[in-house]
């Protein structure tokens, strides 16, 4: 027969308190890498136009390009890389370039993620880490 560990009646708040935690650093940290990922697809995209634009006002499009950045990024970095991927990457670019113009895209990624690092209500990182 095993012997059972005399556990204090508070050990539950313990627990609790430890596993909230962890969800909500859980919660926070895909927020967090979402928030990077979209404003690295936005810079994809911005560094794409500016690439075929070379300093004039209109591109000419390159499918040669996107087939050729998508082969190499697949290489290095694995999937996600399609060629409609990386369209999809410059059109995002081009439907908010405007926006962009009256707010940076630090501007942007630096709101959200510090929307993201302290959610209304929470407060249990903030303490040491």
């Amino acid at each position: 027969m095993s012997k059972s560990l005399s556990v204090p009646a508070r050990y539950d708040g313990l627990l609790v308190g430890i596993a909230e935690t962890l969800d909500v650093a859980r919660h926070v940290s895909a927020r967090t890498v979402n928030a990077l990922m979209t404003a690295a697809y936005w810079e994809i995209g911005r560094r794409i136009v500016e690439f075929e634009q070379g300093g004039k006002e209109r591109a000419v499009y390159g499918e040669e390009l996107l087939k050729r950045l998508s082969a190499d990024l697949a290489k290095r970095f694995g999937r996600g890389f399609s060629v409609q991927n990386l369209e999809n990457m410059r059109l995002f670019y081009q439907a908010y370039v405007a926006k962009q113009k009256s707010q940076t895209l630090s501007g942007i990624s630096a709101t959200t993620i510090s929307q993201a690092l302290h959610p209304p209500g929470f407060s249990g990182l903030d303490s040491g880490f």
